[in-house]
């Protein structure tokens, strides 16, 4: 009987344990507004817009580029973050007469509340997105583009592998899987004993967002992706590690996908923030090389 009991005591540890871990994972993300705003990037003030996502309704801004180049991106933020995050590097492709769509993910920004899935559930929302865009602007998705970065990198090449005409997908620092992220989580924020809760976290996560966790892979994801595919990771991320977006590459068809390694030093997702002028013009001769008719060609 002693040991049943303890049996029973070690199990309820183990699940209460694994509840609070999957509260941290897929807990909402509701963040401040961010202090910068579209006019102090060179944006007009934007058209708030919702869109009707996968049992959530998705806040975002539509900016109609007056230059009318034919061309669109969808642009996604990274986890904890909002559509704010992304004004930043909007330039690059408004100065290339595109319009743009930011809008805050599930259970983030002014997003609907919900629990989070790591692309599970996110991958459809942004599919959501693009087709809004499409009928908005009046554009083939294979005029329509995808940009993400940390989180939205992941979503971004999740949902393309089911999007097959976008005109590319750029993923800045993405993860590889919802299991590894976790596990590499729970070693830096707690330590190595962290990492035997990860399964159990994950099963609880699963049962309370109702998603399987394995189906949060862009490193499996990537095998189905028809469009061409611009991967950047610092080498000094310390959240992400490189290492993800190299696994990411070796499943990707290497014919039109690209890996770059910057040269400069940046933490995790901030390689544009740290060199605005080299990471432009990474993502310009991607492409030049890839869909060189997409929007107004800038020369440098």
């Amino acid at each position: 009987m002693l040991i049943v009991g303890a049996l029973v005591l070690l199990a309820g540890v183990y699940g209460a344990v694994s509840w609070v871990f999957s509260a941290k994972l897929i807990g909402q993300q509701f963040t401040p507004l961010g202090e910068v705003g579209p006019a102090d990037v060179g944006l007009p003030p934007p058209e708030d817009i919702t869109v009707p996502g996968d049992d959530v309704t998705l806040a975002g801004w539509y900016f109609a580029n007056p230059r009318g180049a034919g061309c669109a991106v969808v642009m996604l933020h990274g986890f904890g973050g909002s559509k704010e995050e992304v004004l930043a590097p909007s330039p690059i492709f408004w100065g290339r007469g595109c319009d743009l769509l930011l809008y805050d993910a599930r259970g983030h920004g002014q997003s609907s509340r919900a629990l989070l899935t790591y692309g599970a559930h996110e991958r459809q929302d942004l599919s959501r997105v693009v087709q809004w865009l499409s009928k908005r602007s009046d554009l083939p998705t294979s005029q329509i583009g995808l940009i993400g970065w940390s989180y939205g990198a992941a979503t971004s090449i999740q949902a393309a592998s089911e999007l097959d005409d976008l005109a590319f997908v750029i993923a800045d620092s993405s993860y590889t899987s919802l299991s590894d992220i976790a596990r590499e989580q729970a070693d830096k924020q707690f330590g190595a004993w962290a990492k035997v809760f990860v399964p159990g976290a994950l099963f609880v996560s699963g049962l309370r967002a109702r998603f399987d966790p394995r189906a949060a892979a862009p490193v499996d994801a990537i095998r189905d992706v028809q469009s061409p595919v611009l991967l950047i990771h610092s080498r000094q991320d310390g959240f992400t590690p490189v290492e993800h977006s190299e696994l990411i590459f070796a499943e990707a068809d290497t014919t039109r996908t690209r890996l770059v390694i910057p040269e400069w030093e940046a933490p995790h997702a901030h390689s544009f923030t740290n060199d605005r002028v080299a990471y432009t013009a990474i993502v310009d001769d991607f492409l030049t090389s890839f869909a060189p008719e997409f929007g107004i060609r800038l020369e440098r």
